[in-house]
């Protein structure tokens, strides 16, 4: 029935229209036994709120956005159905965009959620440095939370303990054997490109190892351009006797390298993807991996919105969660070949 009103579940629950507007509103003030009358009376009656009358009277439009650089990349698919579940059972829509890695694209974005009004926003920023979109996004004067990006003093973040798996794959080598050990990875602009970086100088300087600056290629987490990248390593002479592939979308890059050049994985090179996937599981020999919990990193980075949305002013800015990783040793690396 599209025609009935509040007034009339009102009646039916036998409460006030303001206590039926808190609990399609979620208030938590309501008593359980009236919220159990109001819901009850909603389904008989087959009520269904005005979302554009809601919206002007609370100025909010029960709308989180999810801003991430690439939405096709296949690891984010975990991510994403983790917040949105998490934001569909509060009563929220979640709305998915690409940024693309470009400046000018978020800026203009975060202008089109302004007019949009959505009550939440979670973002992967392609520059920390940016005031023109600092400025933007405090414009909105809306909770957010950087999907690993660095810590703010005007968003919450959720972010990946890179070093430790980066550490863990350099010691894994390392204990096989290699020296020669290259990296892939994104631009050091970025936090978990910087942070893989900053970990495997470390790691090799640790075991007394050299770092070569022609191994280390820190340039793009596109999946072309590591492509292209991953090839110009493999050419060097010597070539590295093993390549970590330092983000979400590149292992699928150092294997077209890998192929191209004619070798083969284990026995002329050994893999570490930087995140673990299906396709590292899967590819034969299975690809040793950096694993941290995906679902859980999408669940966080939700409620941790949710929480500031439902309770902006007890909140404080700047809360940094720090996700753990591990290394799942698989049949990808063994010692070089002499």
């Amino acid at each position: 029935m599209g025609d009935v009103t509040i007034k009339q579940v009102a009646k039916a629950a036998g409460v006030g229209i303001a206590t039926v507007s808190r609990v399609l509103l979620q208030n938590p003030s309501v008593a359980p036994e009236l919220r159990r009358r109001v819901e009850e009376a909603v389904r008989k009656l087959g009520y269904e709120p005005n979302a554009s009358a809601q919206s002007m009277r609370t100025r909010t439009t029960r709308t989180i956005a999810c801003a991430i650089r690439d939405s096709s990349i296949p690891e984010f698919g975990p991510f994403v159905r983790a917040a949105e579940a998490v934001i569909r059972r509060a009563g929220y829509t979640l709305l998915l965009t690409n940024t693309d890695d470009d400046p000018t694209q978020e800026f203009e974005l975060v202008k089109v959620l302004g007019r949009r009004r959505v009550d939440g926003l979670m973002l992967t920023r392609s520059q920390q440095a940016d005031r023109r979109l600092d400025e933007a996004l405090q414009k909105l004067k809306i909770p957010i939370v950087y999907i690993d990006r660095d810590p703010s003093p005007i968003a919450d973040t959720v972010v990946i303990d890179h070093q430790h798996g980066i550490r863990a794959a350099v010691d894994h080598l390392v204990s096989l054997g290699h020296e020669r050990i290259a990296l892939v990875t994104g631009r050091p602009a970025m936090r978990p490109a910087r942070e893989r970086i900053e970990a495997f100088r470390a790691a090799m300087e640790s075991h007394g190892l050299p770092v070569n600056p022609q191994l280390v290629c820190a340039q793009s987490f596109s999946s072309e351009e590591a492509f292209q990248y991953a090839s110009l390593l493999l050419s060097t002479e010597p070539p590295p006797t093993a390549v970590i592939a330092g983000g979400m979308a590149l292992l699928p890059a150092v294997l077209r390298a890998v192929k191209l050049r004619h070798m083969k994985v284990r026995e002329d090179i050994a893999i570490i993807a930087g995140c673990d996937c299906d396709l590292a599981e899967l590819t034969s020999p299975a690809i040793t991996a950096i694993r941290w919990d995906i679902t859980a990193w999408g669940r966080i980075c939700a409620q941790l919105l949710l929480d500031r949305i439902s309770d902006p002013v007890n909140r404080e800015a700047g809360r940094n969660i720090i996700l753990p990783t591990e290394l799942v040793i698989r049949q990808s690396c063994r010692h070089p070949r002499c």
